[in-house]
């Protein structure tokens, strides 16, 4: 039986492949790329999973952290962390109770950092932060998730030379192969709402094991 998708895709239109993947493995999937557009899509049918992808639209920019001004760090950090919140509030007020899981699927640079790229590192951070306290507090009925994948996935412009490296080991390969792309990025986020029965707020990398965290 195919599990139903709504896919949410805010300031990311890299994500759009993540779609098409999802129905790869299975899914029927939905997209929506505004939180009107989400919220009225769940309000009669509820979907078996909601993923979220929401990125500033300058998120891919590097900046030394000196060159950052108040309200440009306003607008790249703190602001998608503010529009996450808003659009999450209106999704648990379309669900209206019904049992629900989202899991938020976003660059797994805020766990590892990237010259160039604090302000992006804080608002993932701030963003995984978010799902984790909503867990607790929106439980049990609506479960939660966060996915994070190669930031290039999602960040097509991101300087690749500026992720962390380990240049002990030569040229990298992760354990398990090398770093997944979008179909394993979908496989994952649809364990992640089977779990969701026995556990929220949980944190998994999609890559292949090379940062093995948290």
């Amino acid at each position: 039986m195919s599990t139903t998708a709504l896919l949410c895709m805010i300031d990311a239109p890299a994500a759009a492949p993540l779609a098409a993947a999802l129905d790869a493995a299975g899914a029927v999937t939905r997209c929506a790329t505004s939180a009107a557009e989400a919220v009225a899509a769940i309000r009669d049918t509820l979907p078996e999973v909601i993923g979220v992808v929401m990125l500033a639209a300058d998120a891919g920019t590097a900046r030394p952290l000196v060159a950052w001004s108040a309200h440009d760090w306003m607008a790249s950090a703190d602001t998608p962390i503010f529009d996450l919140l808003a659009l999450l509030n209106g999704l648990r007020d379309a669900i209206d109770g019904r049992a629900a899981t989202i899991v938020l699927i976003g660059p797994e640079i805020g766990q590892t950092g990237a010259v160039g790229h604090v302000a992006l590192s804080a608002m993932v951070e701030g963003q995984r932060g978010l799902m984790k306290t909503l867990a607790r507090q929106w439980g049990p009925a609506i479960r939660f998730a966060w996915a994070g994948v190669w930031p290039p996935l999602l960040l097509p412009d991101l300087d690749v030379a500026a992720l962390p490296e380990q240049p002990e080991l030569g040229p990298y390969v992760p354990p398990a192969g090398g770093r997944p792309g979008w179909s394993e990025a979908a496989e994952t986020v649809l364990a992640l709402a089977r779990l969701a029965r026995a556990s929220t707020g949980q944190s998994v990398l999609v890559d292949g094991g090379e940062w093995m965290l948290p």
